[in-house]
This record gives structure tokens, C-alpha cells and sequence, in this order.
């Protein structure tokens, strides 16, 4: 099942943020993102556990993932693409975009498979390496 996140969400988002960054807790908090008018968390939800969630920001129609992580054990098992088109059918989205580490191949794969393509190389956009910045238009 997939739903709009809660404040109650917040410790088992932060759980599964920590896979993304270790200082995640900090960096969001899912009680200043839930007043953002722009800002959207979907959980999907296994047996009443949070086992991933997508954070994004959408501002008119463009859309930018800021977030999405699924708990290891249920990794290509489709609960990131499920969450993805939800995320596409439950919102007037024309464009996606989203940043991501260019040693990531794995979240790479993922997004080609979701339809985006890398459109261009941030160079030293993280710490420690390129990012790529990907995207794509919805036409409808």
C-alpha cells in the first residue's frame, strides 16, 4: 500500500534515510517537509512497516526527486518503480529531474528504467566525485 507520509512516519523514515546519508535526520525533517506546500512523501508499506518512501518537491508541473529509498531486503523487488508511478499518477507532473552520484549505478539503472536519461555531468557536485543530473518530460 502506498500513502501520503504522517508525523508518526517520521523515526521509520529517518531509519530508512540513514541507508541514503548519515546525518539524513538532520538534513530533513519530515515535520518541516510535511508544511512545505511544494513538498510530497509517499511511504509504501508492507504489514504496517514502512519499507521505502519517495520525498520530492514540485513546483507548477516540474517535478524534482530529492529522496527515495526502499529497505535492502525489498530492492528489485518493483516497490521503487510502484512508488514511482504513483508518484506520476497522483500529481500534474510535465518534467522530473533529480541529481545523482555518478558511481551510482545501481540508482542509474533504476532511473533509465523509470524513462530518465542523464542530461548532463555536474562536475564535483558531491564531495567525493560527479553527479549526473537526469530527467524527463511527461507528455500527456
Amino acid at each position: 500500500m502506498i500513502r501520503k507520509a504522517r508525523l508518526e512516519d517520521s523515526s521509520d523514515i529517518n531509519l530508512l534515510g540513514l541507508t541514503l546519508n548519515p546525518n539524513y535526520s538532520s538534513l530533513f525533517k519530515l515535520t518541516d517537509i510535511l508544511k512545505q506546500s511544494y513538498a510530497k512523501v509517499y511511504v509504501y508499506i508492507i504489514k504496517d512497516k514502512i519499507i521505502g518512501f519517495i520525498h520530492v518537491n514540485i513546483f507548477a508541473k516540474d517535478c524534482d526527486i530529492i529522496n527515495i529509498v526502499v529497505q535492502k531486503y525489498y530492492q528489485r523487488k518493483n516497490i521503487g518503480t510502484q512508488l514511482f508511478k504513483y508518484l506520476i499518477a497522483n500529481n500534474n507532473i510535465d518534467r522530473i529531474t533529480l541529481e545523482v552520484k555518478a558511481q551510482n549505478t545501481q540508482a542509474i539503472n533504476f532511473y533509465k528504467k523509470q524513462g530518465l536519461e542523464i542530461l548532463t555531468v555536474r562536475k564535483n557536485y558531491y564531495a567525493d566525485g560527479d553527479g549526473y543530473l537526469m530527467g524527463r518530460k511527461y507528455e500527456k
